[in-house]
């Protein structure tokens, strides 16, 4: 009776060993996400992979990564994952191209074991390293910051800064990013080339859904109600409460 019993232990354990093993043809990809907006340096950063995913057959590897820069301040969103979208190889661009107000992306995804295995801003380094580098200034200055509301851009860490010639609009925008376990809301504002939507053609990055929700009160800022260089961070906190309380 002791036997049988262990045979069938062994037998339940093998089965156990199936039916978590990899289905043939299925891709074993890294699993993560990031979203991170203090102390984010380009040579320093790093992105763990603790944890791994087997995906449905047809299915491949992807790893998406947003880097946002206002001023001295960074940001750094990102999804690592299984992906329904066919393969392509990396993509390394500006959505947003600087001066002022920069959003980058790196994406790609891959079919072999385990492909997503990116861990270092390495993609952005040398694309900010091929774009110009001299930046004139002129006497308009915006507050700057991007991150939590709640956390990075409580007024005490808000700056003002001044904007570049070619970016004289103060900008400031409510920002979500949602992909897989990635759900991240952020404040992004700074100087830009202008003060309406700057994400318009990018509503996904990868498999990233992007939604960008100018300030409600800004609106009527720029209207003439305040000066456009002086917005309160009160009311940036409420535009954010008013456009995602639900």
């Amino acid at each position: 009776m002791a036997h049988q019993h262990l045979k069938s232990v062994q037998l339940f354990c093998l089965l156990g060993a199936i039916f978590t093993m990899p289905r043939v043809g299925a891709l074993l990809c890294y699993e993560a996400t990031s979203s991170l907006f203090r102390a984010v340096t380009l040579h320093n950063w790093k992105w763990l992979l603790l944890r791994s995913m087997v995906c449905k057959l047809n299915e491949g590897c992807e790893e998406t990564l947003v880097l946002i820069e206002t001023g001295t301040r960074r940001g750094v969103v990102g999804f690592k994952g299984c992906s329904p979208i066919p393969s392509y190889p990396q993509q390394v661009s500006y959505l947003v191209s600087p001066p002022g107000v920069s959003i980058a992306s790196y994406s790609r995804v891959c079919r072999t074991y385990l492909c997503n295995n990116l861990t270092s801003l390495d993609p952005f380094v040398q694309l900010k390293a091929n774009s110009p580098q001299t930046t004139t200034y002129s006497s308009q200055s915006c507050p700057t910051c991007v991150g939590g509301h709640s956390t990075d851009c409580l007024s005490n860490f808000v700056t003002t800064d001044p904007c570049p010639y070619d970016a004289p609009k103060c900008y400031s925008s409510t920002l979500k990013f949602q992909a897989g376990f990635l759900n991240t809301t952020f404040l992004l504002m700074g100087c830009a080339s202008e003060q309406n939507k700057i994400l318009t053609e990018f509503q996904n990055i990868g498999s990233m859904r992007v939604t960008e929700i100018i300030n409600v009160l800004e609106k009527a800022q720029n209207a003439g109600a305040q000066p456009s260089g002086w917005r309160p961070v009160w009311a940036i906190l409420l535009g954010l409460l008013l456009t995602f309380r639900h």
